[in-house]
């Protein structure tokens, strides 16, 4: 008989299955249940494939002398292949289930290490966006020191020159210069102290709106002789497009305040020889619309974004041209929101600026309507 034979080849494959597994682990203590049962089952299988295959080979006579054929077929049966595919299949078995636990548990853990990752990305950006009000804060302590001292040293040194009348009695035509300087210094710092305690109202969540039936087109010309002075003083044109009646619902003082503030920033913001409109209007979808347009110097988009901010200044500390704090259109932002309105500004540098300010129809007035 040749020494190839079928049974050889079962026996060989029978037993590459443990020694490929042991390859894999590379170890023998520490073992798997699952692993070890088919190890036991395969140890049985391969006895049972070498008896198999002893009885094709020149053993076959010592194999009969011993027992009869159907005798060791069902030895090898019986005590080989039953025992040894039982063993293995539980094995198997096992071992799956191991396997599926495994691998549940790397999904897990890769959902985990996802979620840190996020959680990670999130608490660096709120560490970033906490620096930044840091920075901000810390730029506006900067711009304060300034700010406030400025209006308080003209109040002092203009009404110590009153005082002691450098000039001779009063009455002096540079004293009525002086008492304008003083009154305006006085209102700068007035403005400055009101956006401090607004805003801080409003981070402290404590500023609610006193509503009020009024005209918006009728507050708007009423603010316009307010800043008339500051705009023809500096050269600028003044101009109004007010539709009446426009009767809203909301917070007077709050609104007079919202475009107080844009007009100042307007005429802050706008070169001598330049135009500034106050706009009132109806907008398609019911609701009321004030708009502030100026030729002034304009935004970048990115510089939009830093005006919007609490403090934010377009230019720093040392360089800056103008006066204020910063807080206008950050505080005229959470008064619209605060009414469920919403701002929208376009700009374009070296062009000019428009703010709108959206009243939702919810805020108009039903007889108006």
């Amino acid at each position: 008989m040749g020494i190839l034979h079928a049974d050889l080849l079962i026996l060989i494959g029978v037993v590459l299955v443990p020694v490929t597994l042991l390859a894999k682990v590379r170890r023998l203590t520490g073992l798997d249940r699952g692993l070890k049962l088919i190890l036991l089952g395969s140890f049985f299988l391969c006895m049972a494939a070498l008896i198999d295959y002893l009885e094709e080979t020149a053993l076959k006579p010592h194999l009969d002398a011993m027992a009869s054929k159907d005798a060791w077929n069902l030895m090898v049966a019986a005590f080989g292949y039953v025992p040894g595919l039982f063993l293995t299949a539980l094995g198997l078995s096992r071992w799956f289930k191991v396997s599926l636990l495994w691998e549940e548990e790397v999904k897990r853990r890769k959902a985990a290490e996802a979620e840190l990752r996020h959680r990670t990305k999130q608490l660096q950006q709120a560490v970033e966006e906490a620096e930044r009000a840091s920075r901000a804060k810390t730029e506006f302590l900067a711009k304060m020191s300034h700010e406030l001292r400025t209006p308080l040293n003209a109040i002092i040194g203009f009404s110590e020159v009153m005082n002691m009348q450098v000039f001779g009695r009063l009455g002096e035509r540079r004293y009525e210069e002086y008492s304008h300087l003083i009154n305006r210094s006085g209102k700068l710092l007035l403005d400055i102290i009101s956006d401090i305690l607004d805003l801080a109202k409003v981070e402290a969540g404590k500023l609610e709106l006193d509503e009020e039936d009024f005209c918006l087109g009728e507050l708007l010309e009423e603010c316009l002789p307010i800043v008339e002075f500051n705009a023809r003083d500096k050269g600028l044109i003044l101009e109004k497009q007010i539709v009446k009646p426009l009767e809203l619902k909301a917070d007077r003082r709050i609104v007079k305040q919202m475009i107080l503030n844009l007009l100042s920033n307007a005429i802050k913001f706008t070169k001598a020889g330049g135009t500034i409109t106050a706009v009132s209007l109806k907008m398609p979808d019911g609701g009321y619309a004030l708009m502030v347009n100026d030729t002034g110097e304009g935004m970048l988009t990115e510089e939009i974004a830093i005006a919007l901010e609490p403090f934010g200044q377009i230019e720093s500390v040392m360089t800056r041209s103008h006066e204020g704090t910063g807080l206008g259109l950050s505080l005229v932002r959470t008064f619209i929101q605060l009414h469920g309105g919403e701002i929208f500004i376009e700009s374009k540098k070296g062009v000019g600026t428009s703010v709108c300010l959206k009243f939702p129809e919810s805020r108009v007035l039903k007889s108006a309507s």
